[in-house]
């Protein structure tokens, strides 16, 4: 009788554990996401017909930071906001008095828009990610004297952005991104001859570091 007893005892044990075993374990993920990115700037030239002048922006790579906040959804998708901010040389090509005039210059590129990002996860994987909003050619300046140049007003134009690239997550709210973008911005055609531009290419690469905050649970 103590044999039976001792049987039925260990099989109800392990008949417990084994429940256990199988009950689902919720995991904590971020509710929403953080980044913020530095990469280099790459432009071509784009011509402006109000002022009949072009913005050659050459080979040079410049410094262009970036900063999101994003809603996080299952998958290792999210979605927000972004803006992005460079201080770029150009030459300023224009013509006055029928004298075809060419001089070095600086201008403040800013956007903001909404964002996509797909990709997530431990270790390495893929990511992609989008965005289109408005973009803000402002603050020109001539680079001898400072002196403003036309448009005095800056001008704003819509912009379309993708980008492609590889991430690595350390845990659950930290990650990193390498990713190329190709982005166009464009510009009004009015007063533009055929064989002027008004799409300016931008051709970013950048390192990107998201953070993860807040929680929300999934089994």
């Amino acid at each position: 009788m103590k044999i039976l007893m001792s049987i039925a005892m260990f099989a109800l044990a392990a008949s417990t554990g084994s429940a256990q075993i199988r009950r689902p374990v919720r995991v904590a993920e971020p509710s929403m996401w953080l980044s913020g990115g530095v990469g280099l700037f790459q432009a071509n030239s784009i011509s402006d017909g109000a002022t009949r002048t072009t913005w050659d922006f050459g080979q040079a790579s410049n410094v262009q930071l970036r900063a999101s906040a994003e809603k996080a959804f299952r998958g290792g998708s999210s979605i927000g906001l972004v803006a992005t901010y460079v201080h770029a040389p150009f030459t300023y090509y224009s013509r006055i008095d029928d004298q075809n005039l060419r001089e070095s210059a600086h201008m403040d590129l800013v956007s903001i828009g909404g964002s996509f990002h797909v990709g997530a996860g431990l270790g390495l994987h893929q990511v992609l990610e989008g965005s289109a909003g408005l973009a803000q050619y402002r603050n020109l300046r001539r680079d001898d004297d400072g002196r403003r140049l036309e448009p005095l007003s800056g001008n704003v134009d819509p912009y379309f952005s993708f980008g492609y690239g590889f991430g690595y997550g350390f845990n659950s709210t930290t990650q990193v991104s390498v990713v190329q973008d190709i982005a166009l911005v464009v510009h009004e055609r009015k007063g533009l001859s055929s064989d002027q531009s008004n799409t300016l290419r931008q051709r970013p690469i950048r390192v990107n570091f998201r953070y993860g905050i807040g929680s929300r649970s999934r089994r």
